[in-house]
């Protein structure tokens, strides 16, 4: 019997990642399987990535959607400036249109 398992996730260490008023760091791991981006810290898991299905938007293979509101004003930027991911494009989302970016992702 053949079995084909998923690619196990990108991983990248010693990550620093700054937005808003948080300074981040830890293992990032990249899952393409489930687009999803999370930096595991010494704390726990934080979610970088956001799922937007609930808007009819599914992001590209080796990419993700970030949001760009609240507690994580910022991050696409910080995360592009580390050179971690590539802005793609900003979407409007939600009743108050807030903003968040498809990134790829480069680690």
């Amino acid at each position: 019997m053949n079995k084909t398992s998923a690619p196990a996730p990108v991983v990248k260490h010693g990550i620093t990642i700054e937005f808003s008023a948080i300074t981040l760091n830890g293992s990032l791991h990249h899952d393409d399987e489930r687009r999803a981006l999370m930096l595991m810290t010494e704390e726990g898991p934080e979610r970088v990535s956001v799922n937007l299905e609930a808007y009819g938007l599914v992001p590209a293979p080796s990419h993700v959607y970030v949001k760009d509101w609240s507690e994580h004003s910022g991050l696409a930027e910080s995360l592009q400036r580390a050179r971690l991911a590539r802005i793609v494009r900003s979407i409007e989302v939600g009743p108050f249109s807030s903003t968040a970016y498809e990134v790829e992702v480069t680690l």
